[in-house]
C-alpha cells in the first residue's frame, strides 16, 4: 500500500473528497462511515488538521505513549523553532483494504493558534 505512505496532513474537504475517491473510509464516532465522513468534513471546515500517524516518523516526530500524565492519548511531538509541535490522537481513522491509520489532531496551546 504505497498510497498509505503518501498520505499527507488532512486540512481541506477537497482532500477529504480525494482520499474518499480512492478508496479510503472514515472510521469515527458514529460507526457510520458516510456520516463520519460528514462530521470530519465540517471539523476541517472549520479549520481543524488531521495528520496521518504514517506521516510522522518520516518528518521527524517521536511518540508518547498513552498514560495517566497524557490523559489515556497517544501524542505525536516534535520542537520546531523551540516550540512542541504536539498532536494527540482523534476519534477518527483512515481505512483502506483492512488497514487502520489514526488520525491525530494539533493540540491548541494558549496564546499559539
Amino acid at each position: 500500500m504505497d498510497d498509505v505512505k503518501s498520505l499527507n496532513p488532512l486540512n481541506t474537504a477537497e482532500y477529504l473528497d480525494e482520499l474518499l475517491g480512492e478508496g479510503f473510509t472514515v472510521k469515527g464516532p458514529r460507526d457510520d462511515a458516510e456520516r463520519d465522513a460528514n462530521l470530519l468534513r465540517k471539523q476541517l471546515e472549520k479549520g481543524k488538521e488531521f495528520t496521518p500517524e504514517v506521516w510522522f516518523p518520516e518528518n521527524g516526530y517521536k511518540f508518547v505513549e498513552p498514560s495517566t500524565f497524557t490523559q489515556g492519548y497517544r501524542i505525536a511531538y516534535k520542537v520546531i523553532d523551540d516550540f512542541p509541535d504536539e498532536r494527540y490522537n482523534s476519534k477518527y481513522s483512515l481505512i483502506k483494504e483492512g488497514r487502520e491509520i489514526p488520525l491525530y489532531l494539533k493540540m491548541e496551546s494558549p496564546g499559539h493558534q
